[in-house]
């Protein structure tokens, strides 16, 4: 039933990053004119490290969660969540993850920990990023927003990945209650808050990039670039049923930008930011599914010749 479920989500996801992949493209090719196109690498080269860093922090949460485990099963299991997230409805990405964990036999409890902490990292990492480039970006008055956007970070963190609260949460999905949760070890979640905040900043920066290519935005203010985007995710972020936050992020960036850059401008900027995501996300999945296909053939025609020698 679960691969089921997981065949349905992946073939769906599928077709909406196609059809997503076929949008940007289009936009892109129809507003690139006078545009450095080529520059754009840059931006996909960032968004790309941005996904690796996600990557990177959910095998640590994952380690110090369910520890002993290959890496291709957080890999795969990062995969199945990043593009299933482009389906809209309820958040599919921890669907996406869940289903791939049971599939490899993980138990409920430590899937929900998983998520949990996850998720709670994730948007204290959304909320921290912004906070900390609050005073460079936008001058010293901005220090209250700079200090409450730290605090509260520090506080979503330190108290939603607290070891009595995951267990208690994880508890509600096992057989015996609280005794039945898991926790994430301390190391791995500091670990893997890192590389989320790491990864907003990358995608920030991506953004940043690709809004000098495409209209007047200075390269020299990156900090306000970075703060920007990291808003506009944030309210992608926590808005259920936006899949990956689409339509949410892009109406922020053209209510913080449009005052600076014109609303038409601002709005370009947002469309070929999400399309050159759009890409690289496609890219990456296309990646990954072929290099697995190509590996499952490579293994079933060294075991038909193993087995042949055999009978030879």
């Amino acid at each position: 039933m679960i691969r089921a479920v997981a065949l349905a989500l992946r073939i769906g996801a599928g077709a909406a990053l196609g059809l997503a992949v076929i949008v940007a493209g289009r936009e892109i090719w129809r507003n690139h004119e006078g545009w450095a196109v080529d520059a754009l690498g840059w931006a996909a080269a960032l968004y790309a490290a941005q996904v690796a860093m996600l990557a990177l922090g959910w095998q640590w949460l994952g380690e110090g969660t369910w520890p002993g485990r290959a890496r291709r099963v957080w890999l795969r299991a990062f995969v199945h969540g990043w593009v299933v997230r482009y389906l809209p409805g309820p958040p599919t990405g921890p669907a996406g993850k869940y289903l791939a964990l049971r599939d490899a036999g993980a138990g409920a409890p430590v899937i929900a920990a998983l998520l949990w902490v996850e998720q709670v990292l994730q948007l204290a990492a959304s909320i921290a990023v912004p906070a900390a480039l609050a005073v460079p970006a936008y001058g010293l008055e901005w220090w209250w927003a700079a200090a409450g956007g730290l605090t509260a970070a520090a506080g979503l963190a330190l108290g939603g990945a607290r070891p009595g609260l995951v267990r208690r949460v994880s508890g509600r999905f096992g057989p015996r209650g609280e005794r039945s949760g898991v926790v994430v070890a301390a190391g791995p979640a500091v670990l893997g808050f890192a590389a989320m905040s790491a990864a907003a900043l990358l995608a920030g920066l991506a953004f940043h990039v690709a809004a000098v290519v495409v209209s007047p935005w200075p390269l020299s203010r990156w900090e306000e670039g970075v703060a920007v985007f990291a808003l506009a995710s944030l309210a992608g972020y926590v808005t259920p049923f936006a899949p990956s936050g689409a339509g949410v992020r892009e109406s922020v960036i053209v209510a913080l930008l449009g005052g600076q850059l014109g609303a038409a401008t601002a709005l370009t900027v947002a469309v070929v930011a999400r399309a050159t995501a759009v890409l690289v996300d496609a890219a990456l999945a296309a990646g990954y599914f072929g290099a697995g296909r190509i590996g499952r053939g490579v293994a079933r025609r060294a075991s038909a010749a193993t087995l042949s020698n055999r009978r030879a």
